[in-house]
Parts: C-alpha cells; sequence; structure tokens
C-alpha cells in the first residue's frame, strides 16, 4: 500500500499488516543479498589470485623450503596495499577463498547468487573441509544448503556439526587427537583500550581453566559481601546514641563495596594469576584496582605517554606502542617499574620524532629507532618493534649509511618479502618510507607522531 504524504499514521496498517514495515525488511534484505554477491566477487578475485600465486611456488624447486612462499606473500602485500588491508589476512583470505570455490563450489554459487550470507557459508566450510571424500562432501554441501535457506547462520553451526558427524569416515578420538595440534595462543585489540587474550585447546582444560577462575572469583565476591555484610552487624551494634558521636569519623576505614561482575573479577583473578603466579582469596590482595599483576610486569612493553598526561595535566590517553591505546593509571604503573627513561623531542607540528637521548651509556641510533618505529613499516603492519628487525633501505654491502636516514624496523616477514621479492623501498626525510609494489602501485608509510617514550632495557632485543 501506498502511503500519503500527511495522511493518517492507521493507514500504513490494513488488516493488521504494517507495510512500511514488510517494505523495510523487503529492502533489507535485498541489500543483504547485494551484499553476498559483492563478496563472491571479492573472494572470486582472492582465489585467482592464490591460483597465480600456486602456479608460481609450482616454479619453484621443492629444495626452496619456506622460501616458495614466497610468491603468495607477495600478491598477497599488494592486494593487501592496495585494498589498505592487513597483508596476512588478505593472504588467510586467500586461501579460505581458494578453498571455497575449488571444493565448495555450489556455496560459492549459492553467495553470488545472494541465496545465502557469507556466515552460511563460512559455517558450511568450517564443517564441511573435514570431510575429505569428495563425494561425501558433495552430499553434505546439498543437505547443508538447504538447511541454511531457513535458518541463520548460528543456528546452522549446530546442525553442521551434527551432520558431519553422521557421515565422517572417521571417529570422533582420531580427530581429536588431529585437532590438539591446533591449539595455541592469540592476542587481538578491541576499542577503548582493552585487549581479548584468545585460548584454542582441549576441551576439558580450558573448561577447567574457566570453572577454576570462576571459584575464586565467587570466593573474592563473597569475601567482600561478608566484610560488607559484618561492618554492618559492627555499626548497628554501636546504637543510635554512639551514631551522632562517629559521625564524620572513621569513613575511610569503611569496607569498600565490591561492585564488580562475576566477569570482571574473572578476567582480574586470571591476569593476576599469569603475572604473579599468586592469588589471595582471602584479602582479594591484587585485585581490587582491575589492574591484576600490573606492577609484576617489567620492561617487556614499549609505551609512549603524553607529557602533560603523564603529570596529571590533562587526559590524553597513552598507547601501547603498535598495538592499541591505553589508559593512563596503567601507563603510570608501569612508568614506576622501568628500569630507566628516554626523553623524545618531537615536532611541536608534525609529532614526528626529532631526537631521542638518555642520560646514561647507550645505542642511540636504536634508541632512536625504536621510538621512531613502534611497528613494522610496511603499510598496516602493526607487529611490534621489539619483534623487529632492523633493515638497511640500500643494503650497506652497496654503500648504504648505517643511520636513521636509511633504516627502518621491519617485522621477520616483511625484511624477507624486501629482499626476496621484486617489492622496493625508497626512504624520504622524516623518516618516511615508500614502498614500490611488484605491480608498480607505490604506497608511503609515515611514522606515526609520539610525545614522551619510555622503553625497556632489553639487551637482547632483535631491535
Amino acid at each position: 500500500m501506498n502511503t500519503k504524504p500527511g495522511g493518517d499514521a492507521h493507514d500504513d496498517n490494513v488488516d493488521g499488516v504494517d507495510a512500511v514495515a514488510a517494505g523495510l525488511a523487503a529492502e533489507y534484505a535485498a541489500a543483504v543479498s547485494a551484499i553476498a554477491t559483492a563478496e563472491a566477487h571479492a573472494m572470486s578475485v582472492l582465489a585467482r589470485a592464490q591460483a597465480v600465486g600456486l602456479e608460481r611456488v609450482a616454479e619453484i624447486p621443492r629444495s626452496a623450503g619456506r622460501e616458495a612462499e614466497l610468491p603468495l606473500r607477495a600478491l598477497a602485500a599488494e592486494l593487501g596495499a592496495c585494498a589498505r588491508q592487513p597483508d596476512r589476512s588478505v593472504q588467510r583470505r586467500m586461501n579460505d577463498a581458494h578453498t571455497l570455490v575449488t571444493r565448495f563450489a555450489a556455496s560459492f554459487e549459492a553467495l553470488a547468487a545472494g541465496v545465502v550470507s557469507v556466515g552460511h557459508v563460512r559455517s558450511i566450510v568450517e564443517h564441511g573441509v573435514k570431510l575429505t571424500d569428495p563425494e561425501v562432501r558433495a552430499a553434505f554441501e546439498v543437505e547443508a544448503l538447504e538447511r541454511a535457506a531457513s535458518t541463520t547462520p548460528g543456528r546452522l553451526g549446530p546442525q553442521l556439526a551434527r551432520l558431519v558427524e553422521q557421515v565422517q569416515p572417521t571417529t570422533f578420538a582420531e580427530r581429536h587427537k588431529v585437532a590438539r595440534k591446533s591449539g595455541g595462543v592469540w592476542v587481538r585489540d578491541v576499542e577503548d583500550g582493552m585487549t581479548e587474550l584468545l585460548l584454542r585447546g582441549p576441551a576439558v582444560p580450558v573448561h577447567g581453566i574457566h570453572d577454576m577462575i570462576t571459584h575464586i572469583a565467587r570466593d573474592v565476591l563473597n569475601t567482600a559481601h561478608a566484610a560488607e555484610t559484618a561492618d554492618a552487624a559492627e555499626a548497628a551494634e554501636a546504637g543510635a546514641h554512639e551514631e551522632s558521636d562517629a559521625e564524620g569519623e572513621g569513613e575511610g576505614d569503611e569496607v569498600p563495596v565490591d561492585s564488580r561482575t562475576l566477569d570482571q573479577v574473572r578476567a582480574d583473578v586470571l591476569m593476576e594469576m599469569v603475572l604473579t603466579h599468586r592469588i589471595d582469596t582471602e584479602t582479594g590482595e591484587g585485585l581490587g584496582d582491575g589492574h591484576g599483576g600490573l606492577a609484576s610486569i617489567r620492561a617487556t612493553v614499549n609505551v609512549t605517554v603524553p607529557a602533560l598526561a603523564l603529570a596529571g595535566v590533562t587526559d590524553d590517553p597513552a598507547e601501547l606502542v603498535g598495538r592499541a591505546p591505553i589508559d593512563l593509571d596503567t601507563a603510570r604503573i608501569l612508568a614506576k617499574s622501568v628500569p630507566g627513561w628516554e626523553r623524545v623531542l618531537a615536532d611541536p607540528i608534525t609529532g614526528g620524532v626529532l631526537a631521542v637521548d638518555r642520560y646514561t651509556r647507550s645505542a642511540d641510533l636504536t634508541r632512536h629507532l625504536r621510538v621512531r618505529d613502534p611497528h613494522c613499516r610496511f603499510p598496516g603492519c602493526r607487529m611490534p618493534t621489539h619483534r623487529c628487525d632492523v633493515d638497511h633501505g640500500q643494503d650497506f654491502a652497496l654503500g648504504g649509511a648505517t643511520d636513521h636516514r636509511n633504516l627502518c624496523a621491519l617485522c621477520r616477514r616483511h625484511h624477507v618479502l624486501k629482499g626476496e621479492t621484486p617489492w622496493r623501498v625508497k626512504h624520504h626525510p622524516g623518516g618516511v618510507i615508500e614502498w614500490i609494489s611488484p605491480g608498480g602501485l607505490h604506497y608511503v608509510d609515515t611514522p606515526p607522531p609520539v610525545t614522551v617514550g619510555f622503553v625497556p632495557d632489553v639487551e637482547d632485543a632483535p631491535f
């Protein structure tokens, strides 16, 4: 039904049918379908890039070892730099897209037609890739697509997990033995100075860890609650006639109410246990301020702090260099534990590093680079400096100078990429790095502005 301008609100509803809502729903569904088609196009490009990379890899002798992967790295870097995306992520997506196109063609066609979403397809591939028999996998895919047409990706996953169990040629025990090799721990930075620690491991010990920190967290909260209750009872026994005499006195001795949730205490408990190897459930020591274990961190991080913020004049956030913003309370705690400070002179307009010095004897040039380059200088890469190499833009053996105008931080992946593939680098004044891709495209990486930095005395650090 078409509504008339200025018409009655009830014009939108005829016989209980909300025409406006129905129209919006149809329009949204069409937009989601168009997104799926666009995603399929992007995956098609990535799959073709993977195919080209594999062809080039096949031309390299098998004795080349890990160097055989370089054509794929170079292609991923080319695509990632052009699209302003991390090349590591692009390389993973290239592999995933190639798997989808070559092993799950029906799902790819459904995505291109806008029939299913990326979430549906990811779930199908995630479960179906476990099936090594092409005929079994094809039959699974047909059934999976039928179910995807009538449910959400979240509900589809458990259904497919059960379906795979029904057609799997191997036992669960055999598959679990293989899956254990995929365990690991990852870090993912999120918003507002927070970071997620992700652990993948066998179900029993991982659930055991969660159960253990849950019990400890409950003990901490119960202890706080008991102290609060006892304090209230003691105050009640004092009687009304004593309240006036005690007014305004002893307020600093009151037991603070712990208002944290169980999840919040769990997080504090885990940080405290890992960083200090201890926990005090009776007193909650180290858990009351939400900074569990910070004081035990010793010089493994590089933090940039605005000088006025460190002095308490402004509230500008600090930064865990190359990773994520952090709150000033955390920065101040870390600042107290570092063995030495560096003074950084920054350009008042651009914020770029002009000079770095230290009152104790040190490698000035290395310190200058460590502050100027908080992370790898390949476009989009955020590998922290302490995990990077120092690279000569122009090879030292070919006359390249060992100074800040010819040096920069490169992670091992991009160091190898520069040295073993057609990717090239040019250094410009102010620490600006220009990358030239094999396809002839140019990308400029400018060092981020800094104010005051403090970095650790880590003599055995690679950078």
